[in-house]
């Protein structure tokens, strides 16, 4: 377990240097869900890429080389290089985006840590040989920008982020799979260790560099330790969220291209707009009817999230521990 001490501490550490580099550099966001729109480092997403490489590069040198160690590695240094990118040129086009994602499920084909033959409940184990690499192709876009369109308030990537990697190990742990264990609580506990600087009133945002880390470490740990279909029960807010904006922008579209925002600010809180065409998204669906304060927001947003890792862990011990 001393991969994951050393991802927590690295994280913890490296943290305030990230939001000194920021700072400096101008890499920064305003946070618009505050009356006062403080500008916000968005650089958090160092911190999490150096504690978790550093764990997982401890790893590799401790078993002396280990293949799906590497190619979660690589997979989520390029979706992070993606994100960093953007977080320093302020965008990059919508429909490039994901094919640029792409690139990050080529490690997990070249050294082929992956096994296409699937659980599928009520089905048994299924035969996807030909099929199963066209889905990891598009499982990096779908659950990289799946997870950064969650991150929309102070510690809700963090909040909605968490339940996965807790619900991956506790399924590792129970079918004895010690490496892919190690590799969420090494995501976990990088998350957590940036959670004090990142939650409200935020000192740093993760940025699209944090997100695509995360993402792209949520569908490598899938693919590689063979949860796939309780992976995708748990990302579902993240998952229905994103679906929900691009039906609701009429594609795959900036935000900054919405004619209005999805929620608006009243007397210091959250509220849903009245703006037909602004983006349909889950934190505009919580602030229905009612003013919510943003810490309330992100509460509820990690509990949808808990609930739904829940749901994906009771799913693999019914119906799919058993066929593996």
């Amino acid at each position: 377990m001393l991969e994951v001490l050393a991802a927590f501490l690295a994280a913890l550490l490296s943290t305030p240097i990230a939001i000194r580099i920021g700072k400096a550099l101008k890499i920064e966001g305003v946070d618009v869900h505050k009356p006062w729109r403080p500008r916000v480092p968005k650089t958090g997403g160092l911190a999490l890429i150096a504690g978790s490489s550093l764990a997982i590069l401890i790893y590799i040198v401790g078993s002396h080389g280990d293949s799906a160690a590497a190619a979660l590695l690589i997979s989520s240094l390029i979706a992070a290089s993606i994100g960093l990118v953007e977080d320093v040129r302020e965008e990059i086009d919508p429909r490039l985006k994901p094919l640029l994602l792409i690139l990050a499920a080529l490690p997990i084909l070249f050294l082929g840590t992956f096994t296409p033959r699937p659980v599928i409940p009520f089905l048994g184990r299924s035969r996807l040989y030909k099929v199963y690499p066209v889905m990891i192709l598009l499982a990096y876009p779908i659950v990289c920008n799946a997870v950064n369109s969650l991150d929309v308030l102070n510690g809700s990537m963090i909040a909605t982020s968490a339940p996965f990697f807790a619900m991956s190990a506790v399924i590792f742990y129970l079918r004895g799979d010690y490496p892919s264990m190690i590799f969420s609580l090494i995501m976990l506990a990088s998350l957590l260790a940036i959670l004090p600087y990142n939650r409200y009133p935020a000192k740093v945002f993760l940025g699209n560099s944090g997100s695509l880390f995360t993402g792209a470490a949520m569908a490598s740990i899938a693919i590689i330790g063979r949860i796939e279909i309780a992976a995708i029960i748990t990302l579902l807010p993240q998952i229905m969220n994103e679906m929900h904006v691009i039906f609701s922008l009429g594609g795959i579209k900036s935000a900054k291209q919405a004619k209005s925002r999805p929620v608006e600010i009243e007397n210091g809180k959250l509220k849903a707009s009245r703006d037909k065409s602004a983006p349909i998204t889950l934190l505009r669906m919580l602030c229905a009817e009612v003013l919510v304060d943003e810490r309330q927001a992100v509460r509820a947003m990690a509990f949808l999230a808990s609930f739904t890792a829940l749901l994906g862990l009771i799913t693999d011990l019914v119906f799919v521990e058993g066929f593996l």
